[in-house]
C-alpha cells in the first residue's frame, strides 16, 4: 500500500521506537523508508549551515543505518534541512511523493513518570504538520512506547 514512507526525528530516545515502528511498517509494505530531521534556523553563514546539516547526517547514519542493516533493510533515505521544519518536512514530502509520514506526539516522552499530566497532547511540530502535510501522517501513540504504557 505504501511505496514511500518518511520518518521525521529529533534524535532523542524517545524517537527510538518510532523509528522501529516506522521501519517495521516499510519492511511490512515493502516501502522505502526516507529519514528526516529537521534543525530549525541557523544562524551563521553558508558555510555553517552546510557543516551544520554535514554534522547532523552523521548523526542520523550513527542513529539508524546499522539498525536497518541488522534488519536486511536498505531501502532509505537520509534528509537534514535547515529552516522551518514543518515547511521543509512538507516539502519533502510533497517533492518526494511521499505516501506516509511516520512521527511520535512530540521530542519529549509525554507523559514522564511522576509528572503533571497537563502537557498538550502533540508537540508544535507534529500538531502543524498534521495541518500542512501533503499525505496522511500517522502519530504513534505514547501507549505503543515500550515503559510508557500503563497496565
Amino acid at each position: 500500500m505504501y511505496k514511500k514512507i518518511l520518518f521525521g526525528t529529533c534524535l532523542t530516545d524517545y524517537c527510538d521506537h518510532i523509528f522501529n515502528f516506522a521501519l517495521n511498517l516499510a519492511k511490512e509494505n515493502e516501502a522505502s523508508l526516507w529519514i528526516y530531521h529537521g534543525l530549525g534556523r541557523i544562524a551563521g553563514d553558508e558555510a555553517d549551515v552546510r557543516q551544520a546539516i554535514e554534522t547532523a547526517e552523521e548523526k542520523v547514519a550513527a542513529a539508524y543505518v546499522d539498525r536497518m542493516k541488522k534488519k536486511g533493510f536498505s531501502d532509505y533515505r537520509i534528509n537534514v534541512s535547515e529552516g522551518d521544519v514543518v515547511s521543509e518536512v512538507s516539502k519533502l514530502a510533497r517533492n518526494a511523493g511521499i505516501d506516509l509520514m511516520v512521527m511520535g506526539t512530540s521530542t519529549e516522552v509525554p507523559v514522564p513518570a511522576g509528572e503533571s499530566i497537563k502537557i498538550p497532547p502533540l508537540g508544535p511540530v507534529v500538531a502543524d504538520t498534521i495541518l500542512w502535510a501533503p499525505c496522511p501522517v500517522l502519530v504513534v501513540p505514547p501507549a505503543l512506547i515500550p515503559g510508557l504504557a500503563s497496565g
